[in-house]
């Protein structure tokens, strides 16, 4: 009996630590691997180590979720693998994970994937084309809106291809030629005066209904870009095929996070309901979901439009500033920089681009690049300073630092033919109405100073040109029969079509 104490003791000991072994309970650890990734989703195969849980969540590179959110808001894993679901195709994500035994948490592991966007996603123009197109000049559309009531002169609601046709095509004395390469459209407020942009004004923001309307304004079946076509196509009998093709830009709402921006305790839920599920702007996840949304519908109409002369070559961002750094004005509101590059991500999958036209001195100006931008042009604002704040000189100097492009600017008060009408006045740069027609050769001066600077400045063939005209400007001065006007008019059209950079 004596003899076997010592085979007993050691078996018990060998059980014991056996049991012992079996219940350790080390710092779980876990590893993530992409498996497969589809244009809505990806597998993510999970290792783990004294993990009885794990919780994995897609989300944003770079933005880490904290554990709490993966684990409320993740996918519990099962089998070794999670399928993350309702993703966006095209854009960039992280995977998120965390393991969990009993208190013990691992540290946040992340996998990066990208969902897939295919040949079969694009459209025939876009399929035929390496990137975002290249265009030299762009002239801006402005249409919708609330209909205009101010007697002294008419803004058209729709546009038609007789409005259209000043900034096709021009004629001088050798003859027609072609004029604009792109087309910007632009709507600021809905007809019933929701704003599609972030303004402090009070108004309520655009929701998905007024979103879908802004689409089918410009890009439906008899929508402007189907009498753009039509007015190319006209030109087209007259002069022949344009050496170049033409494209128009389509203006991308912002996903304002309330529903009223000056109302911080306004709705945040207001746009309304994606895929069964009530869109939450105070998420940039959502915000990304809704901008994807209207891009696909507009890509969507304007295919069907089957153009002739015209593609569709991108989005505008309408926000004249993008607030992208925290401790910027509102950043906690806005956080472009959370929502662009993903949106230039995805754009650029489309072979479209995305474009911007800041003012003199907006925030984001100087990091343009890094948020995902296509190209953008700089306003000079000269041509509304009287008090001469802002020289040209200046404007070209920072738009060679920045690498924009310069917008050419004018509105009606340079329009001697509008300015004829008695009692008529302009706006200044801050909506006061301060020209009168004395100030029309003034004014006519400063916006040459635009064209003189580019030259100057050596931009002109390096840089593109963006013309803004206000609402109905162009056609204002090209119909007009004052001398001074048809002067003004064919110069301008000369410095666009003449320009070095143009195929």
């Amino acid at each position: 009996m004596k003899n076997r104490l010592p085979v007993l003791l050691t078996l018990l000991l060998a059980i014991s630590c056996g049991e012992k072994k079996n219940e350790y309970e080390g710092d779980p650890a876990i590893q993530l691997t992409v498996g497969s990734v589809s244009h809505s989703g990806a597998i993510i195969t999970v290792q783990s180590l004294f993990a009885d849980e794990v919780f994995v969540l897609a989300g944003t590179p770079g933005t880490v979720p904290s554990a709490d959110e993966i684990i409320s808001s993740g996918t519990r894993v099962q089998d070794g693998s999670a399928e993350l679901k309702g993703l966006m195709p095209g854009m960039k994500y992280s995977a998120y994970g965390i393991g969990r035994k009993g208190d013990r948490l691992s540290k946040i592991e992340k996998a990066d994937f990208t969902t897939a966007i295919e040949a079969g996603d694009l459209y025939p123009y876009e399929k035929g084309r390496n990137g975002a197109p290249f265009f030299a000049d762009i002239t801006l559309c402005t249409g919708g809106g609330v209909p205009n009531s101010n007697a002294w002169f008419s803004i058209p609601m729709y546009w038609d291809k007789e409005r259209f046709a000043p900034h096709v095509s021009y004629t001088d004395s050798d003859g027609e030629h072609w004029l604009f390469e792109a087309f910007l459209a632009i709507t600021g407020i809905d007809p019933e005066g929701k704003n599609f942009g972030i303004n402090n004004n009070g108004r309520v923001s655009a929701n998905k209904e007024s979103w879908a309307n802004l689409a089918e304004y410009w890009a439906g079946e008899d929508g402007a870009f189907k009498a753009l076509d039509d007015a190319i196509a006209d030109a087209a009998t007259r002069i022949g095929t344009a050496p170049s093709k033409r494209y128009a830009v389509m203006v991308m709402p912002d996903p304002v996070m309330f529903e009223r921006f000056s109302d911080k305790n306004s709705s945040t839920t207001y746009w309304g309901v994606l895929d069964g599920n009530l869109l939450d702007f105070s998420k940039t996840e959502d915000q990304v979901k809704a901008l994807q949304w209207y891009i696909d519908l507009v890509r969507e109409k304007f295919n069907a439009l089957g153009c002739k002369y015209l593609e569709l070559g991108g989005f505008y961002i309408l926000s004249e500033e993008l607030v992208a750094t925290p401790g910027g004005w509102n950043y906690q509101y806005k956080r472009w920089d959370r929502i662009l590059p993903r949106i230039g991500e995805y754009l650029d999958a489309c072979n479209e681009g995305l474009y911007w036209i800041p003012y003199l001195t907006a925030d984001g100006t100087d990091i343009w690049k890094s948020l995902g931008i296509t190209y953008a042009w700089l306003q000079p604002n000269r041509y509304w300073d009287y008090n001469n704040e802002k020289p040209m000189s200046e404007s070209v100097k920072r738009i060679r630092q920045l690498g924009m492009g310069m917008e050419l600017e004018f509105e009606y008060s340079m329009v001697e033919g509008v300015m004829k009408t008695p009692g008529i006045m302009g706006p200044d740069g801050a909506g006061n109405y301060v020209f009168s027609l004395k100030d029309v050769p003034s004014l006519r001066a400063r916006f040459r100073e635009y064209m003189d600077g580019f030259k100057t400045g050596g931009l002109y063939g390096k840089e593109r040109i963006a013309l803004y005209s206000g609402s109905n400007a162009m056609w204002q001065l090209a119909m007009s029969k004052e001398p001074g006007d048809i002067e003004m008019y064919q110069e301008l059209c000369n410095f666009i079509s003449q320009n070095p950079l143009r195929k």
